[in-house]
């Protein structure tokens, strides 16, 4: 059986005096830091994420939205009767709207850790900015549910709101909201964060038990640390803007040769109207999505010139040469989750002997184009250096070899034009995925060919930029620790 002396001091300062806290993890910080001011002493803010409700019948929906009063119906029609608003309740309203249906609020899968990860919704201008809940630089957001992670507001991050499920440290300047976040993300501070309180079942980080968490004071060894930090996050952030604005460029692109397309989502779901197709549309799916994009197909082909993808690429391209030996030297494999909103491949970890996922048997190289078959999960990437391990793309994936410019193509997989018909053809039930044979019937512009190589470029180049900013950070996290470790002895890498 485990057991410690405690003395009378040491559960004075303690937040749980179960014995099992004691024994845990979770009491080190306390132990460690009981000379070191509480987070609540050194200036800072502690808000809560912004609390709603996206239902449209709930009394927040009703109240805030809706602008009705949950409480009061017509006797007749049994409708809510609408609230005595001003005009400026009723903007508050529609900038509300515009925020939960355009998803333009932070939540916690966008918190990592240092690190936001914004999506394409997140790039658009904020519905609102005037909220504690909205994010300001030098912020740190603290996911609270589950496994903690903190991360950094830079100067060129979106102001949109934070979810409830999202705690914000406000206050802090520039060299002390970087040591904090660090702190916050390693495993002492965690394990002090993420304790079960008595009766409790979920772990949720309530803003008095932050408030009581012992910090230490930001050491001056770590002053030109973060000032090196802030310069290559920055620029991370700042290449999501660019990313964006080449976005942009290709959808004005489309929208101005192909007047079919246009910005919306294309993993919405189809509107089933009535409608005459022609015999040639029908195919042996027999379903409205199905027979709709070939139609759509056929026109895109007839009238603007558009061609199938295989005309362009190699789709899932067959082995073109030996590759027996990743048998012995090991290997990696890529899934879905390996790719992130940037068109970029992040950072593989696990070893590759992972018999249990299928995967092509075709090595990647440079400038394959890598693309999501799962209709719920519509990733694009490419391979945009050098691969020196053996790897290979599982077959959540199809890989695509464009004979030019795949940087150019790779932007064009990601329109609402492609999802669109991805959705079309795609089979199953519970899991909607598209098969090799039917991605083969997706159909794409013919790009100019000197826009072509503008794009290629400057997808490339930017990608670059970001492996090489993500290496920098990863260099300096590990003299960040070194500093880290002189204050926290105790603790274990």
């Amino acid at each position: 059986m485990q057991h410690q002396y405690l003395s009378a001091n040491a559960l004075a300062i303690a937040n749980d005096w179960r014995p099992v806290y004691h024994l845990s993890r979770a009491a080190e910080l306390m132990r460690i830091g009981a000379e070191w001011p509480r987070l609540s002493s050194i200036g800072v803010q502690l808000h809560d994420g912004w609390r709603f409700s996206d239902r449209a019948g709930s009394d927040w929906y009703l109240k805030n939205i809706s602008l009705k009063d949950p409480t009061k119906r017509n006797p007749i029609t049994a409708e809510y009767l609408p609230l005595n608003v001003t005009e400026t309740h009723q903007k508050r309203a529609e900038q509300y709207r515009i925020a939960i249906e355009g998803e333009r609020y932070y939540r916690m899968r966008h918190i990592g850790e240092m690190h936001i990860k914004p999506d394409a919704k997140l790039m658009k201008p904020p519905a609102f900015s005037d909220l504690n809940s909205c994010i300001t630089p030098n912020d740190i957001l603290l996911r609270r549910i589950g496994k903690v992670s903190a991360a950094l507001v830079s100067q060129y991050h979106r102001r949109h709101p934070v979810d409830a499920n999202i705690a914000i440290i406000r206050g802090l300047n520039a060299r002390q909201a970087v040591w904090l976040a660090y702190c916050l993300n390693q495993p002492l501070y965690k394990s002090y964060l993420e304790q079960q309180f008595s009766g409790s079942s979920l772990i949720r980080v309530g803003l008095k038990h932050l408030a009581n968490m012992p910090v230490t004071r930001c050491p001056v060894e770590f002053n030109e640390l973060a000032d090196e930090f802030h310069l290559n996050y920055e620029s991370l952030v700042r290449s999501d803007d660019t990313l964006f604005a080449l976005r942009k460029d290709v959808q004005g692109w489309l929208d101005q040769h192909l007047p079919l397309t246009d910005d919306s989502e294309g993993d919405a779901e189809p509107k089933f109207v009535a409608r005459f197709f022609k015999a040639q549309d029908l195919g042996l799916q027999l379903n409205y999505a199905a027979t709709e994009q070939a139609s759509q197909a056929r026109i895109l082909k007839e009238e603007f010139g558009c061609v199938p993808i295989r005309q362009l690429a190699a789709v899932n391209p067959k082995i073109t040469r030996l590759t027996h030996q990743h048998t012995t030297t090991g290997f990696q494999i890529i899934k879905i989750k390996d790719i992130n909103e940037q068109q970029a491949i992040t950072k593989l970890t696990e070893s590759s002997s992972e018999s249990a996922w299928r995967y092509h048997k075709r090595l990647l190289s440079k400038f394959d184009v890598l693309v999501s078959t799962f209709v719920q999960e519509p990733k694009v990437a490419i391979v945009s250096n050098e691969i020196s391990a053996p790897t290979f793309a599982s077959e959540q994936l199809a890989v695509l070899n464009f004979h030019h410019t795949p940087g150019a193509y790779a932007l064009l997989m990601e329109t609402p034009m492609v999802r669109r018909q991805i959705t079309g053809l795609a089979t199953g039930m519970v899991q909607r995925f598209i098969q090799p044979k039917m991605l083969e019937r997706i159909v794409l512009p013919r790009i100019d060919r000197d826009m072509a190589h503008k794009w290629h470029h400057q997808l490339i180049e930017l990608l670059k930029e970001k492996a090489s900013a993500n290496e920098k950070l990863e260099a300096l996290y590990k003299k960040m620790y070194l500093v880290y470790r002189q204050l926290h002895p105790e603790m274990n890498r």
